[in-house]
């Protein structure tokens, strides 16, 4: 007799595994691109690379998705930590793949709602 067993993560889990998200995409260029999830500490230490040009809220916009690439073709890319780092990885990537990886982060990761994982943690 085979019973039908129905797995239901608890919240805990739930949240811990959105945070340890990541995703293997190919760019325009046909390029290999693994994107994970940042810490909270890499998005703090981009804040601090970028000095007062973090207060720009385009830029940041623009630039904050960067820190997802962990790979690309197989090579791992590590969080910028300078200003000179950030503009070295939009070089590496160019307009196609900066554009790719902005629009990929939003469709796979969208926006953190660091206020409804606290509630979903409580429950």
């Amino acid at each position: 007799m085979t019973d039908n067993v129905k797995v239901t993560l608890n919240p805990t889990t739930e949240v811990i595994a959105k945070a340890n998200a990541e995703a293997v995409v190919t760019d325009p260029a046909g390029r290999s691109i693994k994107l994970k999830k940042p810490g909270v500490l890499a998005q703090f230490r981009l804040v601090e690379a970028l000095g007062d040009t973090a207060q720009n809220a385009v830029y940041m916009g623009m630039v904050m998705p960067l820190i997802f690439v962990a790979e690309i073709d197989g090579d791992p890319v590590l969080p910028p930590n300078t200003k000179r780092e950030v503009e070295a990885l939009i070089q590496r990537l160019d307009t196609e793949g900066v554009n790719f990886v902005a629009q990929t982060v939003q469709e796979k990761f969208g926006q953190s709602d660091p206020e409804k994982d606290k509630a979903t943690l409580k429950n």
